[in-house]
């Protein structure tokens, strides 16, 4: 059939790229047959929501990553709900959470990005535009400051703290997905019609991929980053050589190795692998694999809800870690740093909303963090939300 941007334009419409291990898959979704979304005042109901979601995808064994289910994500604040946090009065355009579901797609396995894929726009930016940070003057190495002091008084050990880039004026969604995926998406990349507001994301992160057939969850934290500047073996050997970066890595695998113990039996909780180097676009990533088996008699739900909010984007312990991202952070977080994916017959899998942008009619915005340690240097933090935003900042253009 003759694929046209005109395929995308509807409310739910999807395309999934990656999302695999066997091989990239590309997953064009233009015909949602439904859509449930949660408005904010409501965001501490998600659970109810998902379930009620998966309990209507009958399980079924097949090898596919999805033959049709539930396509949306949650948002940060409603997963953050985990924790006893509630939302900011003052909320992000999109809704709280939103899934459409989709009976048929468009498959294709094991393909490369042969072609740009038909994702219709809404028109160009202006010309060099102003990004607006929310952690500007000065805030960012002040947050730093008052993490690395709650740490020395025994409060925290880890704080993912993020700060938001906005940029006003209509933009192209598609030509940003585009542009953060380039011509090899990561892993769990996903380009989502929500309502008023287009998510285009280029997540390399795993925070849930359960097996309903056989019980078995995953989650894939990923903390520790380098700029990739065309000297991998160097780069890569100084990613593994920094303290600071091993200190937090082991942190958040230990967070996430609770967080599946709450719902696994005794003893079936792993860390099948640890500390791999994951290579993109810009960047070196160290990733972990923390799995836990024995999980027939649980829900997709039951797992997601112990590993709300992900541990990468928050910190240890936990609790603290998200109480102090909410004092900090002056911005909601919405869609990024949630989970965006599916519910499928035989796997749900979503990824952490990281490397995410938000565009509406009006605007686009960009969320960027790293893990504060006792260790971190506030220029170097810096530096680093500057390199996981640069895909972003190329693409708006903007003279900060």
């Amino acid at each position: 059939m003759s694929l046209t941007p005109l395929h995308l334009h509807q409310n739910g419409a999807a395309l999934l790229e990656g999302w695999s291990d066997e091989g990239a898959w590309r997953i064009l979704l233009p015909w949602p047959e439904e859509v449930r979304s949660l408005p904010w005042s409501r965001a501490h109901e998600w659970k109810e929501l998902f379930l009620e979601l998966e309990r209507s995808v009958p399980v079924a064994d097949h090898s596919a990553p999805f033959l049709g289910g539930w396509v949306g994500y949650i948002s940060y604040e409603c997963m953050a709900s985990e924790e006893d946090v509630r939302p900011r009065e003052m909320h992000p355009p999109e809704p709280a959470m939103f899934f459409a579901r989709h009976r048929t797609g468009i498959f294709m396995p094991n393909v490369g990005r042969g072609f740009s894929p038909p994702l219709a726009g809404v028109g160009g930016l202006t010309p060099r535009p102003t990004v607006k940070d929310s952690l500007d003057n000065g805030a960012h190495a002040r947050a730093v400051e008052q993490i690395r002091t709650a740490i020395r008084d025994g409060e925290v050990y880890q704080v993912n703290l993020t700060r938001e880039f906005t940029v006003a004026g209509a933009s192209d969604p598609a030509d940003l997905y585009r542009t953060l995926t380039d011509s090899n998406p990561p892993r769990s990349s996903a380009f989502l019609r929500a309502n008023d507001c287009t998510i285009a994301s280029a997540s390399p992160e795993v925070l849930l991929r359960f097996d309903r057939v056989h019980g078995i969850a995953e989650t894939r934290p990923i903390k520790g980053t380098i700029r990739r500047e065309g000297d991998d073996a160097r780069e890569i050997e100084t990613l593994l050589a920094s303290a600071k970066d091993a200190a937090e890595h082991l942190m958040i695998v230990d967070v996430a190795r609770n967080d599946l113990g709450k719902v696994a039996p005794p003893g079936n909780v792993s860390v099948s692998e640890f500390r791999a180097v994951r290579t993109l676009q810009h960047l070196h990533h160290l990733e972990s694999t923390v799995r836990a088996t024995g999980l027939q008699d649980r829900t997709a739900t039951d797992v997601l809800a112990a590993l709300s909010p992900a541990a990468s984007i928050t910190g240890a312990p936990k609790r603290a870690a998200v109480r102090m991202i909410r004092e900090l952070e002056p911005t909601a977080r919405g869609v990024y740093c949630g989970a965006i994916g599916f519910i499928g017959s035989r796997f749900v899998e979503l990824s952490v909303a990281i490397r995410t942008a938000i565009a509406t009619p009006e605007s686009m915005r960009y969320h960027a963090g790293g893990g504060i340690v006792w260790d971190s240097d506030p220029v170097a933090e810096d530096e680093e939300t500057r390199t996981k935003s640069a895909a972003f900042l190329r693409y708006a253009g903007v003279s900060e």
